[in-house]
């Protein structure tokens, strides 16, 4: 009787182990993505520089 109890306690504590690792993987693969995004856009800014600064060296 006691075993199974054990038995219980250890799946919900391994349970419980799983969800806050799947948690902490979905944290940093969302810190991960918002990393990405900004250095997307720091790079879309410089191409968008790049290209203005072209135009401008075209146009004088």
């Amino acid at each position: 009787m006691v075993f199974f109890f054990w038995k219980i306690k250890e799946e919900e504590k391994d349970e419980e182990e799983e969800k806050v690792e799947k948690e902490e993987n979905d944290e940093e693969e969302e810190e991960e993505d918002k990393e990405k995004d900004e250095v997307e856009k720091e790079e879309k800014k410089q191409e968008n520089k790049d290209l203005e600064e072209n135009e401008d060296k075209e146009k004088g």
